[in-house]
Order: C-alpha cells, then sequence, then structure tokens
C-alpha cells in the first residue's frame, strides 16, 4: 500500500455536476478496490504504477484564496466517492 501526501494548486474544483457549483476531493485513490467501484477511472489522472486499490494521495492545498467567491455556491465533497452537498456561508 502507498500512502503520501501530494500539494495541490486548488481543492476547489468547478464541476458541471447538476447538483452543485464546485467539487471538493480531499484524496484520490483507495485501499480496497471494490469490484464495483465508479472510482477506478481516477487512475489515469495520476502517476501510480500500482493498481487501483494500492494506493491513497492524499492532498494538501494553500490557503483558499478570495473564499468569498463561493459565498452563495455549492460544494460536492468526495463528488468521486461518497459525497455530500454543503452550502458555502460567509
Amino acid at each position: 500500500m502507498v500512502i503520501k501526501e501530494v500539494e495541490v494548486k486548488d481543492i476547489m474544483t468547478k464541476t458541471n455536476l447538476p447538483v452543485s457549483d464546485y467539487a471538493v476531493n480531499p484524496y484520490v485513490g483507495c485501499t480496497h478496490a471494490c469490484k464495483y467501484c465508479h472510482a477506478s477511472f481516477m487512475k489515469r489522472f495520476t502517476n501510480h504504477p500500482e493498481p487501483w486499490g494500492e494506493f491513497v494521495d492524499i492532498k494538501s492545498w494553500p490557503e483558499i484564496n478570495k473564499p468569498g467567491k463561493y459565498v452563495g455556491k455549492e460544494a460536492f465533497f468526495c463528488s468521486v466517492t461518497a459525497g455530500s452537498i454543503l452550502p458555502m456561508k460567509a
């Protein structure tokens, strides 16, 4: 199992999902590779030689610039895995 921390430019990603304005995915990968997994396509966005289910990248990001631009928007946390939709407040 490979678990590492990776730096990303931003944790808020504009999304075209009909349920929210932004997506927040604080990690990519998993530790079990379920046969019915709908997130395994995410491996192609990593540089991992390990098979899906044998790595997790924990995202580390800088402070959010201009957080006010998210007020009144909705964020979908973990849109590629089990998620929640939360309204962004001031």
